[in-house]
């Protein structure tokens, strides 16, 4: 009777692992659909794209992405949008990192209302920070400028950065800074001799979400930029339909371009990020 039902509940086992696993490839189907369609379609003519006419392009043409940076330069935002996207996410783990460290470590007066005040910035509508930065970045004298923009994706992403690496920093046990203290070394030289090492995986998080986040910026990059020269890669996308026409093919390889990027970046760091999601998970 034991043997039975033992093979009972494996085939019951096998089965709901064919279910979870089933559902779980046609979620990863959904969504990766829309992705694999535009990249696919970029190599499609116009024509073909409009009529529907398989997923598999034929005949296979790269016109789309010669007139990406040929009509339009794209190549020319996507250095500015990767400007941005960079400098501000460095910006904001510099600052988020060295905020977190103390907040973190050590006990003083009025701790706990910065880690609030920091953390309560997440709770902050988007849209409700529309007019406070125009004005402020205007009266800065920063308006319309690559500068003024690097600046304030490093502040707009600097609180999530905080959060993670603090809640990051608090998990972690404190001997291996003691014994460099212990040994002579100072502050500055167990915070970037000791602690950073130590917070590579949370930092490699962090850094990707931030710059994906900047890397698909839209809204403020509408509100704050004006000159063509200084325009990201997403306004520039916004408007394909009037720089292109009807050309919807250079329109989806411009897309793909820029899909790519983020791609990459998480292709490189995945194992370091994937160890910034689990750390803490198991004592």
């Amino acid at each position: 009777m034991s043997d039975i039902g033992s093979t009972t509940a494996g085939r019951r086992s096998v089965w709901a692992n064919i279910l979870i696993y089933g559902f779980l490839g046609a979620v990863v189907l959904l969504a990766l659909a829309p992705t694999v369609w535009v990249m696919l379609s970029s190599f499609k003519t116009g024509n073909q794209i409009f009529s529907g006419e398989g997923l598999w392009p034929s005949p296979f043409t790269v016109q789309g992405f010669v007139d990406a940076f040929t009509q339009i330069h794209l190549h020319e935002y996507m250095l500015n949008t990767l400007l941005y996207a960079g400098l501000g996410t460095l910006g904001a783990l510099t600052t988020a990192f060295l905020a977190a460290y103390p907040l973190a470590r050590f006990s003083f007066a009025g701790r706990n209302a910065l880690v609030a005040m920091f953390s309560l910035a997440l709770a902050l509508p988007l849209v409700g920070l529309a007019t406070p930065v125009f004005f402020v970045v205007r009266e800065l004298g920063l308006y319309d400028s690559r500068l003024g923009m690097v600046i304030f994706y490093a502040a707009l992403q600097f609180p999530f950065t905080f959060v993670v690496l603090r809640a990051f920093l608090v998990s972690t046990p404190p001997e291996l800074e003691e014994a460099a203290m212990i040994d002579g070394a100072g502050y500055f030289t167990t915070l970037f001799r000791v602690v950073l090492p130590l917070t590579r995986p949370a930092l490699a998080t962090v850094a990707v979400v931030a710059f994906v986040n900047i890397w698909n910026e839209f809204f403020f990059a509408n509100l704050l930029l004006v000159s063509e020269e200084n325009r990201n890669v997403q306004l520039v996308l916004a408007g394909f339909k009037s720089q292109f026409g009807f050309n919807v093919t250079g329109a989806v390889a411009g897309a793909t371009l820029v899909m790519l990027v983020p791609i990459c970046l998480f292709l490189v760091l995945q194992r370091q990020v994937i160890a910034g999601l689990t750390a803490g998970a198991v004592k």
